[in-house]
């Protein structure tokens, strides 16, 4: 054998390493998945609506009271239209009347007197907390004219968020199908639209009547979870007990659903067990995002003295790192709350640490997130830093890359 076969046939397994090497895909540690009861689970970042756990979420299933979110959103969608206001006093018909009290119905029993007046508000109140049947029928019958309208609406609203679902009811008392998936599209996109149904969510119990009616969500009360506000509970015989539920916790939200838990012990325990495991999950993510981050900008590896961090789904840089790299002037107004950077060139841009607001060039500008205060560094959006520098910015998630380009003072 020649000296040069000999040398190729030493050399070539360690190329043939070096190669494998160079192509092993970035890995990353995995947490133990959550120990629950329920057969269909799913739990949701809220701001970008990334999956971070999922047991049988795209499975059928009965999704009892919880079907009344649906009902509860469309009457925000009538509000934001101006059809209706919390005020609206709607007129309860002598057939919601007898299904409110028709106790061979599953569900919550809340009886609603025949040609009571009853506002907006407090029909949402009911229809959330206390879980009452003939509330979603009353606001069904007077948003749609009939209940079977209403549902056709359900199903249309449904198929334009992307949810699978086949409604037949306003309230869920009769069984019809969804998934969890679904659920937790329809939960984020409420809290996203009008977040005001947190403050309906939120409350411990209310008043109807004479009688005082407890919320359905114990993670707000008996077995209370950090940061849960809402959202809804559902059980019938062919479910099981379901619980769509979310927390937030540090700037950061989880959506959690779980369908046909055995007990209503059981449903609250899974719902804190994912909600849980979701922020655990997230930082998890977030941490391992964020030390593999590259910033180049129009083309050149941006190199920062701050590592950056990820907070509601996006990623948050040091202003005085990225400024002045640019050849900004950075100021701090400790009294004021507030940071003025400066540019030679007559760009002039000032953060409010805490506010969405900031002035660039003399413009208001309402970023999606404050500028926050973390170590001891400012840090913004790098949406906000292509908005203030007028460049574009793109962030692969996959690789860690951020890429702005076409400025930068």
């Amino acid at each position: 054998m020649s000296l040069e076969k000999r040398w190729i046939r030493m050399i070539l397994p360690f190329a043939v390493f070096a190669a494998m090497a160079f192509f092993i895909p970035f890995t990353v540690s995995v947490n133990a998945a959550p120990d629950i009861s329920a057969q269909i689970a799913v739990v949701m970042d809220f701001h970008t609506g990334e999956i971070l756990y999922e047991r049988n979420m795209e499975r059928r299933h009965v999704p009892a009271s919880t079907t009344k979110s649906m009902t509860a959103f469309i009457t925000y969608q009538e509000m934001e239209a101006g059809n209706l206001s919390f005020d609206t006093r709607i007129r309860v018909s002598s057939g919601a009347a007898a299904f409110s009290s028709d106790r061979r119905q599953q569900g919550s029993f809340v009886p609603l007197p025949a040609g009571e007046y009853i506002t907006v508000e407090v029909l949402l109140q009911l229809l959330l907390l206390p879980s009452a049947n003939a509330a979603a029928v009353v606001l069904a019958e007077h948003i749609s004219g009939t209940e079977a309208a209403f549902v056709e609406r359900m199903n249309e609203v449904a198929a334009e968020l992307g949810m699978y679902s086949s409604f037949t009811n306003s309230h869920g008392a009769l069984p019809h199908h969804t998934n969890a998936y679904s659920m937790a599209v329809l939960v984020r996109e409420f809290i996203s639209r009008y977040p005001d149904i947190l403050r309906i969510t939120a409350m411990t119990h209310m008043s109807f009547n004479g009688t005082r009616y407890n919320n359905t969500n114990f993670l707000l009360t008996t077995v209370p979870f950090a940061g849960t506000d809402g959202f809804k509970t559902g059980t019938l015989r062919q479910a099981g007990w379901n619980h769509s539920v979310t927390a937030e916790r540090d700037g950061r939200r989880i959506i959690a659903v779980v369908m046909n838990a055995p007990d209503n012990t059981a449903r609250h325990a899974d719902a804190r067990t994912l909600l849980q495991y979701g922020f655990d999950e997230l930082i998890r993510r977030e941490t391992e995002r964020a030390e593999r981050v590259r910033i180049f900008w129009d083309g050149s590896l941006f190199p920062l003295d701050a590592a950056p961090i990820i907070r509601y789904g996006t990623i948050h840089l040091p202003i005085r790192a990225v400024f002045e790299r640019l050849g900004y002037r950075v100021e701090w107004h400790r009294d004021f709350g507030l940071a003025r950077v400066s540019h030679a060139s007559g760009s002039d841009i000032t953060f409010f640490v805490g506010r969405n607001l900031a002035i660039v060039n003399g413009q208001a500008y309402t970023a999606g997130t404050p500028a926050q205060i973390i170590d001891g560094r400012i840090f913004v959006t790098m949406e906000f830093i292509a908005h203030a520098t007028g460049t574009t910015v793109t962030w692969d998630m996959d690789t860690g890359v951020i890429m702005f380009s076409g400025g930068g003072g």
